[in-house]
């Protein structure tokens, strides 16, 4: 997601994103007991529409999605690449993943495949809407155009729908009716465009959504924003869909956490991931709880500076110092923050008590695991 920053505001960097973070479950809607994708992405889709610039700082708002995969997908984190598009090199770092063994706060039910070229900060989270049902991946790329006044970076997210769940074309409050525009199939299955118009496959201004089946019978869907309306687009998109890959991955984090307090209740996670791709942090992870309805969160990043060009951190209209307490663990650095403060954490020790239970992994993302509770 894009975020505004103008660097007018007091707060530290950390408690910025913190805050965000903070802010995007607290203000989020309570978690249903049925996966509600279409409000998730209406969610994230309207915010977009509302930011600029290119750089993360908030947890996002849609759900991962699915489809099959065309070609050899590489492991994770095995030193394999998957090739660019047009570009004769190979595509960035991914996040590692491994196996679900339910000890991860961050699963994806799937990833990409085949990118074009440029698209290199991946973002996966889980729970952002505020509902623990909802997992996003979402890729960043290159900016839209070569102007140097444009900001705005191409984005992709990747949704699946819940089996028998038809994809809804009234999109509400986000824009109203769409209409079904078929398309070319994807693998060989069912494919149409979400568009504003009988026979026009755009979803709006700068922004397509493609719609294809799976071979389990559930529907992805693929939305790109700041993309343009070019037809090459739309051959992009579909080849995108194509090279999807469907299975359960847990993603590496850089830290563990330790015999979880009874009543504290994980309602999100997230692992941004762009080494290089940005003047800021390469890497930022957190993990959200609940307890008693009060919304606490558990943050890291590298213990070092950004470097000077980095853009500051998202301004929050109205917001005070978020109550924070940080430390320093090889490498890391390790922050618990609560919007509401530490006082309704005092059965679990406060942020201190939190903070106790986590254990730094370093820098090293080989050394990362997906084996975060214990």
């Amino acid at each position: 997601m894009n975020d505004p920053y103008d660097g007018s505001s007091s707060l530290s960097a950390t408690e910025q994103r913190l805050a965000a973070e903070l802010t995007a479950l607290a203000d989020s809607p309570a978690p249903t007991a049925v996966p509600d994708t279409a409000w998730a992405i209406r969610s994230g889709r309207s915010r977009l529409r509302r930011r600029r610039l290119g750089v993360l700082g908030a947890v996002t708002a849609v759900a991962v999605g699915a489809a099959t995969l065309s070609t050899a997908w590489p492991e994770a984190g095995s030193g394999s690449t998957v090739q660019a598009a047009g570009s004769g090199s190979t595509a960035p770092a991914r996040p590692r993943v491994g196996p679900d063994t339910g000890h991860d706060p961050l699963v994806v039910q799937a990833t990409f495949g085949w990118l074009p070229a440029g698209f290199d900060t991946f973002v996966y989270s889980k729970g952002s809407s505020g509902r623990p049902d909802t997992e996003q991946v979402k890729v960043i790329g290159p900016k839209q155009t070569d102007a140097t006044t444009d900001f705005n970076r191409q984005l992709l997210f990747l949704t699946v729908y819940g089996a028998g769940v038809e994809p809804p074309l009234d999109l509400g409050y986000e824009g109203g009716l769409r209409y079904r525009v078929d398309t070319a199939p994807v693998n060989g299955r069912p494919a149409y465009w979400a568009g504003i118009a009988p026979g026009d496959p755009a979803a709006g201004d700068q922004m397509r959504t493609l719609r294809f089946k799976l071979a389990d019978g559930r529907w992805a869907e693929l939305h790109a924003s700041y993309v343009g309306a070019k037809d090459d687009v739309a051959n992009m998109m579909a080849q995108v869909a194509a090279g999807v890959h469907v299975a359960p991955q847990a993603v590496a984090l850089p830290f563990t956490i330790t015999d979880v307090p009874p009543g504290l209740v994980q309602s999100g996670a997230s692992l941004k991931h762009s080494p290089g791709a940005t003047p800021d942090y390469p890497w930022t992870a957190s993990v959200g709880f609940m307890l008693n309805g009060k919304s606490i969160l558990v943050g890291a990043e590298p213990d070092t500076a950004p470097a000077a060009n980095a853009p500051t951190p998202p301004v929050i209209p109205g917001a005070v110092p978020v109550p924070t307490t940080c430390r320093s663990s090889n490498g890391l650095k390790l922050c618990v923050s609560a919007t509401g403060g530490e006082a309704p954490f005092a059965s679990i020790g406060g942020f201190n008590g939190l903070l106790d239970r986590v254990t730094s992994l370093g820098t090293d993302e080989n050394a990362w695991t997906t084996e975060v509770f214990n």
